[in-house]
C-alpha cells in the first residue's frame, strides 16, 4: 500500500470512530432526558395519588358526620320535641281502640 492509501484509510477509521462516539453520547444523553421525564412523571402522579388518598379520607369523615346529623334528626326524643313545641301537639293517655263497626258517625 502507498502512503496516501494509508492516510484516506487511517483518516477513514479515524471518522468511523469520531462517528461511533458522536451516536454513542447522543444515545447517552437522550437515555438520560427519557429517565429523568420517567421518574419525573412517576413523582408526580405519586404525589396526585397521595392527594386523591387525602381526599377520600376528608369524604368518608364528611359522609360519616352528616350520617350522624341524620340519625339526631330522625331520633325520637327530636321528633317528640318537635311535635310538642311546634307543632302544640300532646301525647295521648288513653287510647281507644275500634274492633268492629263504623269508624265515623254521623252527626245528629
Amino acid at each position: 500500500m502507498n502512503q496516501q492509501t494509508k492516510i484516506k484509510t487511517k483518516t477513514s477509521f479515524q471518522n468511523f470512530f469520531h462517528n461511533i462516539r458522536f451516536i454513542i453520547i447522543g444515545l447517552s444523553l437522550s437515555s438520560i432526558l427519557v429517565y429523568l421525564l420517567v421518574v419525573n412523571h412517576s413523582n408526580t402522579m405519586g404525589i396526585q395519588l397521595g392527594q386523591m388518598k387525602l381526599k377520600i379520607d376528608q369524604l368518608h369523615d364528611f359522609n360519616r358526620d352528616l350520617e350522624n346529623q341524620a340519625f339526631e334528626l330522625k331520633s325520637m326524643s327530636r321528633i317528640e320535641a318537635i311535635s310538642n313545641v311546634e307543632l302544640s301537639m300532646v301525647q295521648a293517655e288513653t287510647y281507644d281502640y275500634l274492633r268492629q263497626g263504623s269508624v265515623a258517625v254521623r252527626g245528629q
